[in-house]
């Protein structure tokens, strides 16, 4: 069973990595929202990590992509 606690785990990796790969590759939040073909205020709220959202799949992918990055990355916690 999956508990709310564990999704808020991966949530938070998520966002942080998504946070990380962009200044990574030197972009702002709109210039990722741009090439991942999302909405400036949508990438600030995955950002943001107050709260586990619901992303579908293809946004992951979209970002994946804009990233130049592997899905698996983007939820591999950093240390």
């Amino acid at each position: 069973m999956i508990r709310n606690r564990d999704l808020n785990l991966e949530y938070s990796n998520f966002s942080n990595n998504v946070r990380y790969y962009r200044r990574l590759h030197q972009l702002t939040q709109e210039e990722l929202a741009e090439k991942a073909d999302l909405s400036t205020s949508y990438v600030k709220q995955i950002e943001s990590n107050h709260e586990y959202k619901n992303i579908s799949l293809t946004t992951i992918l979209k970002i994946s992509k804009a990233l130049d990055v592997g899905v698996n990355e983007l939820f591999y916690h950093q240390k």
